[in-house]
């Protein structure tokens, strides 16, 4: 899987360079100068660049992802508010879940506090 991430502004911006470590293409809200945009405002940007979006703000961007009728992807680290080194060990089962498939268009993609990696339709 080779689609581009953005990284939402609530999760560490080291999230890209482990992205980029893993050969992944990434980049974060904050880089792109889009810090406090409201979550509705981002969704314009995400569907014209067919990124995939990494939060952990399953409730609103769940709902905005299900309006959508063709997306590139949305990945949801479901433990809010965890430290970096979290954040990084979760994404890292995600880009190890990724590797093995083409895309994740239309899906959204959750991993747990416990590592385990869920991969489901959306909408």
């Amino acid at each position: 899987m080779r689609d581009p991430f953005l990284i939402d502004e609530c999760l560490s911006p080291e999230l890209v360079a482990l992205a980029h470590s893993r050969g992944f293409a990434a980049t974060h809200v904050v880089f792109r100068g889009l810090s406090g945009t409201a979550d509705r405002d981002l969704m314009p940007l995400i569907r014209h660049e067919g990124l995939v979006f990494v939060t952990n703000n399953a409730r609103d961007f769940l709902k905005l992802y299900a309006r959508e009728n063709l997306h590139a992807g949305l990945v949801v680290i479901v433990p809010g508010g965890i430290a970096v080194e979290v954040q990084l060990h979760l994404f890292g089962k995600v880009l190890d879940t990724l590797e093995g498939l083409s895309d994740v268009v239309n899906r959204v993609v959750e991993v747990y506090s416990d590592g385990s990696v869920e991969i489901r339709g959306l909408p």
